[in-house]
Protein backbone atom coordinates (compact mmCIF):
# COMPACT_ATOMS: atom_id res chain seq x y z
CA UNK A 1 0.00 0.00 0.00
CA UNK A 2 2.92 2.37 0.61
CA UNK A 3 3.91 2.11 -3.06
CA UNK A 4 0.33 2.81 -4.14
CA UNK A 5 0.21 5.92 -1.98
CA UNK A 6 3.47 7.08 -3.55
CA UNK A 7 2.01 6.50 -6.99
CA UNK A 8 -1.05 8.55 -6.06
CA UNK A 9 1.13 11.54 -5.16
CA UNK A 10 2.80 11.27 -8.58
CA UNK A 11 -0.57 11.10 -10.33
CA UNK A 12 -2.00 14.03 -8.38
CA UNK A 13 1.06 16.17 -9.11
CA UNK A 14 0.89 15.41 -12.82
CA UNK A 15 -2.78 16.36 -12.96
CA UNK A 16 -2.15 19.58 -11.08
CA UNK A 17 0.06 20.83 -13.91
CA UNK A 18 -1.99 19.41 -16.76
CA UNK A 19 -4.03 21.61 -19.04
CA UNK A 20 -7.72 21.00 -19.65
CA UNK A 21 -8.13 17.51 -21.00
CA UNK A 22 -10.58 16.08 -23.46
CA UNK A 23 -11.54 13.41 -20.96
CA UNK A 24 -12.50 14.47 -17.41
CA UNK A 25 -12.42 10.89 -16.15
CA UNK A 26 -8.66 10.83 -16.69
CA UNK A 27 -8.26 13.88 -14.44
CA UNK A 28 -9.72 12.08 -11.41
CA UNK A 29 -7.11 10.79 -8.94
CA UNK A 30 -9.28 9.45 -6.11
CA UNK A 31 -12.31 7.13 -5.95
CA UNK A 32 -15.86 8.29 -5.33
CA UNK A 33 -16.96 7.80 -1.74
CA UNK A 34 -19.92 5.65 -0.85
CA UNK A 35 -21.03 2.06 -1.09
CA UNK A 36 -19.24 0.06 -3.74
CA UNK A 37 -21.48 -0.14 -6.81
CA UNK A 38 -21.14 -0.56 -10.56
CA UNK A 39 -23.24 1.43 -13.00
CA UNK A 40 -23.41 0.41 -16.65
CA UNK A 41 -21.32 -2.03 -18.62
CA UNK A 42 -17.74 -2.85 -19.46
CA UNK A 43 -17.56 -0.37 -22.36
CA UNK A 44 -19.81 2.36 -20.95
CA UNK A 45 -19.93 2.61 -17.19
CA UNK A 46 -18.38 3.77 -13.94
CA UNK A 47 -17.64 2.63 -10.41
CA UNK A 48 -18.46 4.09 -7.02
CA UNK A 49 -16.36 3.10 -4.02
CA UNK A 50 -13.51 1.59 -6.02
CA UNK A 51 -10.86 -0.33 -4.07
CA UNK A 52 -7.09 -0.11 -4.36
CA UNK A 53 -5.37 -3.51 -4.23
CA UNK A 54 -2.80 -4.90 -1.90
CA UNK A 55 0.08 -4.24 -4.30
CA UNK A 56 1.97 -7.48 -3.55
CA UNK A 57 0.65 -10.85 -2.49
CA UNK A 58 1.26 -14.56 -2.88
CA UNK A 59 1.92 -15.13 -6.58
CA UNK A 60 1.14 -11.63 -7.83
CA UNK A 61 2.36 -8.04 -7.97
CA UNK A 62 0.68 -4.95 -9.40
CA UNK A 63 2.90 -2.97 -11.77
CA UNK A 64 3.10 0.52 -13.30
CA UNK A 65 1.51 2.01 -10.21
CA UNK A 66 2.13 5.58 -11.38
CA UNK A 67 -0.54 5.11 -14.05
CA UNK A 68 -3.12 5.11 -11.23
CA UNK A 69 -5.16 2.52 -13.12
CA UNK A 70 -5.11 -0.21 -10.51
CA UNK A 71 -8.50 0.71 -9.01
CA UNK A 72 -11.23 -1.88 -9.26
CA UNK A 73 -14.20 -3.63 -7.79
CA UNK A 74 -13.19 -5.66 -4.75
CA UNK A 75 -14.08 -8.84 -6.62
CA UNK A 76 -11.34 -8.07 -9.16
CA UNK A 77 -8.66 -7.80 -6.50
CA UNK A 78 -9.94 -10.93 -4.73
CA UNK A 79 -9.79 -12.74 -8.04
CA UNK A 80 -6.15 -11.71 -8.57
CA UNK A 81 -5.22 -12.82 -5.04
CA UNK A 82 -6.89 -16.21 -5.52
CA UNK A 83 -5.33 -16.73 -8.94
CA UNK A 84 -1.90 -15.88 -7.57
CA UNK A 85 -2.25 -18.47 -4.84
CA UNK A 86 -3.38 -21.06 -7.37
CA UNK A 87 -0.47 -20.49 -9.74
CA UNK A 88 2.39 -19.84 -7.31
CA UNK A 89 3.09 -23.59 -6.76
CA UNK A 90 3.65 -23.83 -10.54
CA UNK A 91 6.44 -21.24 -10.32
CA UNK A 92 4.30 -18.47 -11.80
CA UNK A 93 4.11 -14.90 -10.52
CA UNK A 94 1.42 -12.67 -12.02
CA UNK A 95 2.29 -9.12 -13.04
CA UNK A 96 -0.99 -7.20 -12.99
CA UNK A 97 -1.31 -4.01 -15.02
CA UNK A 98 -4.45 -1.95 -15.70
CA UNK A 99 -7.80 -2.56 -14.04
CA UNK A 100 -9.69 0.76 -14.02
CA UNK A 101 -9.32 4.42 -13.19
CA UNK A 102 -10.32 5.65 -9.70
CA UNK A 103 -13.97 6.10 -10.65
CA UNK A 104 -13.98 3.86 -13.67
CA UNK A 105 -15.27 5.58 -16.77
CA UNK A 106 -13.94 5.74 -20.33
CA UNK A 107 -10.33 6.09 -21.43
CA UNK A 108 -9.33 8.36 -24.29
CA UNK A 109 -6.92 5.87 -25.87
CA UNK A 110 -5.74 3.01 -23.68
CA UNK A 111 -8.86 0.87 -23.49
CA UNK A 112 -12.38 0.63 -24.86
CA UNK A 113 -13.46 -1.27 -21.77
CA UNK A 114 -11.93 -1.34 -18.25
CA UNK A 115 -14.68 1.06 -17.16
CA UNK A 116 -16.33 -0.68 -14.20
CA UNK A 117 -13.44 -2.31 -12.32
CA UNK A 118 -14.02 -5.83 -13.66
CA UNK A 119 -11.44 -5.94 -16.48
CA UNK A 120 -7.90 -6.99 -15.53
CA UNK A 121 -4.78 -6.97 -17.71
CA UNK A 122 -2.16 -9.57 -16.72
CA UNK A 123 1.23 -9.56 -18.43
CA UNK A 124 2.71 -12.67 -20.00
CA UNK A 125 6.12 -11.53 -18.76
CA UNK A 126 7.56 -13.68 -16.00
CA UNK A 127 10.16 -11.71 -14.03
CA UNK A 128 12.22 -14.13 -11.91
CA UNK A 129 12.78 -11.42 -9.29
CA UNK A 130 9.05 -11.36 -8.55
CA UNK A 131 9.18 -15.00 -7.47
CA UNK A 132 11.54 -14.20 -4.61
CA UNK A 133 10.77 -10.64 -3.49
CA UNK A 134 8.54 -7.62 -4.01
CA UNK A 135 9.70 -5.51 -6.93
CA UNK A 136 10.60 -1.91 -6.15
CA UNK A 137 8.48 0.95 -7.45
CA UNK A 138 11.12 1.68 -10.08
CA UNK A 139 11.32 -1.96 -11.18
CA UNK A 140 7.56 -2.13 -11.57
CA UNK A 141 7.66 0.92 -13.83
CA UNK A 142 10.49 -0.30 -16.08
CA UNK A 143 9.49 -3.85 -16.87
CA UNK A 144 9.96 -4.79 -20.54
CA UNK A 145 7.23 -6.09 -22.77
CA UNK A 146 7.27 -9.81 -23.47
CA UNK A 147 5.48 -10.81 -26.65
CA UNK A 148 3.98 -14.24 -27.23
CA UNK A 149 2.76 -13.38 -30.73
CA UNK A 150 3.99 -11.42 -33.74
CA UNK A 151 1.11 -9.23 -34.87
CA UNK A 152 2.44 -8.75 -38.42
CA UNK A 153 3.00 -12.48 -38.92
CA UNK A 154 -0.22 -13.22 -37.01
CA UNK A 155 1.47 -16.16 -35.37
CA UNK A 156 3.06 -17.34 -32.15
CA UNK A 157 6.69 -16.41 -31.45
CA UNK A 158 7.90 -19.97 -30.96
CA UNK A 159 11.00 -18.98 -28.99
CA UNK A 160 8.82 -17.27 -26.38
CA UNK A 161 6.12 -19.90 -26.06
CA UNK A 162 5.90 -22.13 -23.00
CA UNK A 163 3.19 -24.42 -21.69
CA UNK A 164 3.09 -22.35 -18.50
CA UNK A 165 0.98 -19.84 -20.43
CA UNK A 166 -1.64 -22.52 -20.97
CA UNK A 167 -1.49 -23.18 -17.24
CA UNK A 168 -2.05 -19.48 -16.53
CA UNK A 169 -4.96 -19.15 -18.94
CA UNK A 170 -6.59 -22.41 -17.86
CA UNK A 171 -6.56 -21.37 -14.20
CA UNK A 172 -7.81 -17.87 -15.05
CA UNK A 173 -10.66 -19.20 -17.19
CA UNK A 174 -11.69 -22.02 -14.87
CA UNK A 175 -12.67 -19.56 -12.14
CA UNK A 176 -16.46 -19.22 -12.03
CA UNK A 177 -16.12 -15.44 -11.71
CA UNK A 178 -14.56 -15.19 -15.17
CA UNK A 179 -16.85 -14.11 -18.01
CA UNK A 180 -14.22 -14.28 -20.77
CA UNK A 181 -10.52 -13.71 -21.49
CA UNK A 182 -9.17 -11.88 -24.54
CA UNK A 183 -5.96 -13.15 -26.17
CA UNK A 184 -4.21 -12.74 -29.51
CA UNK A 185 -5.87 -15.07 -32.07
CA UNK A 186 -2.69 -17.08 -32.61
CA UNK A 187 -2.62 -17.89 -28.89
CA UNK A 188 -6.13 -19.31 -29.05
CA UNK A 189 -5.15 -21.33 -32.13
CA UNK A 190 -2.00 -22.62 -30.42
CA UNK A 191 -3.95 -23.83 -27.40
CA UNK A 192 -6.54 -25.49 -29.66
CA UNK A 193 -3.84 -27.53 -31.39
CA UNK A 194 -3.54 -29.72 -28.29
CA UNK A 195 -6.71 -31.84 -28.12
CA UNK A 196 -6.32 -32.18 -24.34
CA UNK A 197 -7.05 -28.45 -24.02
CA UNK A 198 -10.42 -28.72 -25.72
CA UNK A 199 -12.40 -28.48 -22.51
CA UNK A 200 -15.20 -26.09 -21.43
CA UNK A 201 -12.72 -23.56 -20.00
CA UNK A 202 -11.36 -22.91 -23.48
CA UNK A 203 -14.70 -21.38 -24.53
CA UNK A 204 -13.84 -18.38 -22.36
CA UNK A 205 -10.57 -17.80 -24.25
CA UNK A 206 -11.60 -15.37 -26.98
CA UNK A 207 -9.47 -14.07 -29.90
CA UNK A 208 -9.16 -10.31 -30.24
CA UNK A 209 -6.93 -7.62 -31.71
CA UNK A 210 -3.50 -7.20 -30.12
CA UNK A 211 -3.32 -8.88 -26.66
CA UNK A 212 0.02 -10.35 -27.67
CA UNK A 213 1.88 -9.22 -24.52
CA UNK A 214 -0.92 -9.59 -21.97
CA UNK A 215 -4.23 -11.36 -21.50
CA UNK A 216 -7.36 -9.47 -20.53
CA UNK A 217 -9.61 -11.08 -17.93
CA UNK A 218 -13.20 -9.88 -17.81
CA UNK A 219 -15.18 -10.82 -14.72
CA UNK A 220 -18.93 -11.27 -14.46
CA UNK A 221 -21.09 -8.70 -12.70
CA UNK A 222 -20.99 -9.26 -8.92
CA UNK A 223 -23.33 -12.06 -7.88
CA UNK A 224 -24.09 -10.64 -4.43
CA UNK A 225 -26.75 -8.19 -5.62
CA UNK A 226 -24.65 -5.15 -4.70
CA UNK A 227 -24.64 -3.77 -8.25
CA UNK A 228 -28.09 -4.22 -9.79
CA UNK A 229 -27.22 -1.63 -12.45
CA UNK A 230 -24.21 -3.59 -13.72
CA UNK A 231 -24.93 -4.71 -17.27
CA UNK A 232 -23.83 -8.33 -17.79
CA UNK A 233 -22.82 -10.05 -21.00
CA UNK A 234 -23.40 -13.72 -21.85
CA UNK A 235 -20.62 -16.17 -21.13
CA UNK A 236 -19.22 -17.92 -24.24
CA UNK A 237 -20.06 -21.63 -24.40
CA UNK A 238 -18.55 -22.72 -27.73
CA UNK A 239 -14.99 -24.02 -27.34
CA UNK A 240 -14.42 -22.32 -30.69
CA UNK A 241 -11.48 -24.23 -32.11
CA UNK A 242 -13.03 -25.38 -35.36
CA UNK A 243 -15.60 -22.72 -36.14
CA UNK A 244 -15.76 -19.83 -38.57
CA UNK A 245 -15.01 -17.21 -35.90
CA UNK A 246 -11.47 -18.39 -35.16
CA UNK A 247 -10.84 -19.15 -38.84
CA UNK A 248 -11.74 -15.54 -39.74
CA UNK A 249 -8.74 -14.25 -37.81
CA UNK A 250 -6.48 -16.04 -40.30
CA UNK A 251 -8.43 -15.19 -43.45
CA UNK A 252 -7.68 -12.86 -46.36
CA UNK A 253 -10.45 -10.58 -45.11
CA UNK A 254 -8.75 -10.26 -41.73
CA UNK A 255 -5.41 -9.53 -43.40
CA UNK A 256 -6.95 -6.74 -45.47
CA UNK A 257 -8.50 -5.21 -42.38
CA UNK A 258 -5.25 -5.54 -40.42
CA UNK A 259 -3.22 -3.81 -43.13
CA UNK A 260 -5.82 -1.05 -43.40
CA UNK A 261 -5.73 -0.47 -39.63
CA UNK A 262 -1.93 -0.44 -39.68
CA UNK A 263 -1.80 2.06 -42.54
CA UNK A 264 -4.34 4.32 -40.86
CA UNK A 265 -2.21 4.43 -37.71
CA UNK A 266 0.89 5.26 -39.74
CA UNK A 267 -0.95 8.01 -41.61
CA UNK A 268 -2.52 9.43 -38.45
CA UNK A 269 0.20 9.65 -35.77
CA UNK A 270 -1.83 12.24 -33.83
CA UNK A 271 -5.46 11.28 -34.31
CA UNK A 272 -8.32 13.31 -32.86
CA UNK A 273 -10.05 11.48 -30.00
CA UNK A 274 -13.53 10.20 -30.68
CA UNK A 275 -16.56 11.04 -28.58
CA UNK A 276 -16.90 9.45 -25.17
CA UNK A 277 -19.63 6.81 -24.85
CA UNK A 278 -23.00 7.70 -23.36
CA UNK A 279 -22.88 6.72 -19.68
CA UNK A 280 -25.58 5.97 -17.12
CA UNK A 281 -26.94 9.05 -15.39
CA UNK A 282 -25.40 8.00 -12.07
CA UNK A 283 -21.94 8.34 -13.61
CA UNK A 284 -22.32 12.11 -13.92
CA UNK A 285 -22.94 12.29 -10.18
CA UNK A 286 -19.88 10.12 -9.50
CA UNK A 287 -17.75 12.24 -11.83
CA UNK A 288 -18.87 15.44 -10.12
CA UNK A 289 -18.18 14.36 -6.54
CA UNK A 290 -15.39 16.22 -4.69
CA UNK A 291 -11.86 15.12 -5.57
Amino acid sequence: MKNILSALFVAIASVAFASDSFNPWEQITTPALGRQEIFGGYNAGCLQGAHAPQETGIGYQYIKLSRNKFWGHSSAHSYVADLGKTLRPSGISLLVADVSMPRGGPFTWDHASHQVGLDIDIEYLQDPRSLSRPLTVQERERLPKYYLADTDANDIISANWDEKYVTMLRAAAADQRTQMIFVHPSIKRKICQNSQNRKPWLAKIQPWWDHHEHFHVRLKCPSDGSSPNCKPKPEPTDIGCDGAELAWWFSDEWRQMYEARKKWRQDNPNPVPGALPALPQQCQTILGEPR
